[in-house]
């Protein structure tokens, strides 16, 4: 074998073993950005996790309180003692509350409260409080954690207050009822989907109302314990845009 030869031969050998570098070369790099992708992902999802627990225990959920609110001075002028059934126009007007759940429909005024449930019996008074603008009586119907609102406490309302031209009451079970079971009892958690009409709104009540004829449902949360319901929050509804 002469020289030329023997520097092909060692050239191609060479060459061979070049390729076989790159070749393993090129698959620890595949691996290693494999890698590296999972890595990253992995960061990115213990991020978002870490975020979002972080998230809840920073922001907790208050209840709504319209009282709290800068609605402006544009609020129909009424006396405390101003009785509003001498109004004929909200005398004609439909004070009775119409509950909704499960496809069913019932209908109760007042005085039909004997034969209501505990939950609808709650809504029952809660109106007619607000109505009569009995104070006393309505802040009975809220737990304790409601005015606590999670360190942002709400006021109790005024003994006495204006009265309230509410109508067109309706009252809607929306989600899926829970039950706890504790040492007093079962306990049960429900979702109320609440709107109302206020004639002449006085702003003692409702000042985020808009005008006559207009209504802002907002979602009701009771609980249910040893037969007695509360009302344990109240939220604004958000709409997706």
């Amino acid at each position: 074998m002469n020289n030329r030869e023997i520097q092909r031969r060692d050239a191609e050998q060479e060459a061979l073993v070049r390729a076989l570098d790159a070749k393993k070369r090129k698959r620890i790099l595949i691996k290693v950005i494999v890698w590296v992708c999972i890595a990253l992902v992995l960061l990115v999802v213990i991020w978002l996790l870490l975020k979002n627990c972080s998230g809840k225990g920073e922001q907790p959920s208050y209840s709504f309180d319209p009282l709290s609110g800068d609605y402006g001075s544009g609020f129909y002028e009424q006396e405390l003692d101003f009785d509003i059934f001498t109004d004929e126009v909200y005398a004609d007007k439909d004070i009775g509350v119409r509950f909704y759940a499960d496809n069913v429909e019932e209908y109760f005024l007042p005085e039909d409260r004997d034969d209501a449930t505990s939950q609808q019996k709650l809504f029952i008074d809660y109106f007619n409080a607000a109505i009569h603008g009995d104070g006393k009586t309505l802040n009975t119907l809220f737990t304790d954690e409601y005015f606590e609102n999670a360190g942002k406490p709400i006021k109790k309302y005024p003994d006495k207050f204006q009265m309230q031209k509410i109508y067109g009451i309706r009252v809607e079970k929306t989600g899926t009822v829970t039950t706890e079971n504790t040492s007093d009892g079962t306990v049960i958690y429900e979702h109320y989907r609440v709107s109302f009409i206020i004639k002449d709104n006085n702003g003692k009540f409702r000042p985020d109302l808009p005008e006559e004829e207009s209504s802002i449902p907002l979602i009701y949360d009771v609980i249910t314990s040893q037969g007695e319901s509360k009302i344990n929050r109240i939220f604004e509804i958000v709409y997706n845009k």
